[in-house]
């Protein structure tokens, strides 16, 4: 099963690069070949990205008390971006309710109704939560983003994720925030 991920992983990163981004022209001045991506003018694709906003870890059981509390959050993340989805490694916590995040995800973002400026995103990724007194939990991150790009390499956004985590407790974690994108 490694063999087959690891092949698949292999075949999709390098099809992105098959063919250099570009223009040929045919016999009658039409273009037939090569074309490209919209995004292939990214001269660096490493990305940083920090939040802060509110979140929310709700449990049932022996955990119960923290149910209905809702903290701030801090959170930063670091992304490649591959044509238009950015692959990240995130830390967020949740300092009140010594709650950590650390996980692995995914974004694709498009223009929002043809603004440019605009974009939304959606993403799913995965992610190993450490709260006192609990074992570690893992669990499936989905998440909605709306940001407006402010320069060639800053963004501001808006963020929600919702953690659907595997436990024995009935876990879920709600995070709402703030977020800064920057090229590196």
């Amino acid at each position: 099963m490694l063999k087959h991920i690891l092949a698949f992983t292999l075949i999709f990163c390098t099809s992105n690069y098959a063919q250099e981004p570009g223009r040929t022209d045919g016999a009658e001045e039409s273009e037939f070949g090569r074309g490209g991506y919209r995004m292939s003018n990214i001269k660096n694709p490493w990305q940083i990205k920090v939040s802060f906003g509110s979140a929310r870890v709700n449990s049932d059981g022996e955990f119960a008390e923290k149910r209905e509390v809702t903290d701030l959050y801090y959170g930063l993340k670091l992304g490649y971006k591959l044509d238009s989805f950015d692959f990240d490694i995130g830390y967020s916590r949740i300092d009140q309710q010594n709650t950590d995040f650390l996980g692995l995800g995914i974004t694709r973002e498009i223009p929002f109704g043809g603004i440019p400026d605009v974009t939304i995103g959606f993403s799913l990724g995965s992610e190993i939560i450490k709260r006192d007194n609990v074992d570690t939990e893992f669990s499936i991150v989905s998440g909605f983003n709306a940001g407006i790009i402010l320069g060639d390499r800053l963004k501001l956004g808006l963020d929600y994720r919702r953690s659907i985590v595997f436990s024995d407790y009935n876990v879920s974690a709600n995070r709402f925030g703030l977020s800064f994108k920057a090229d590196l």
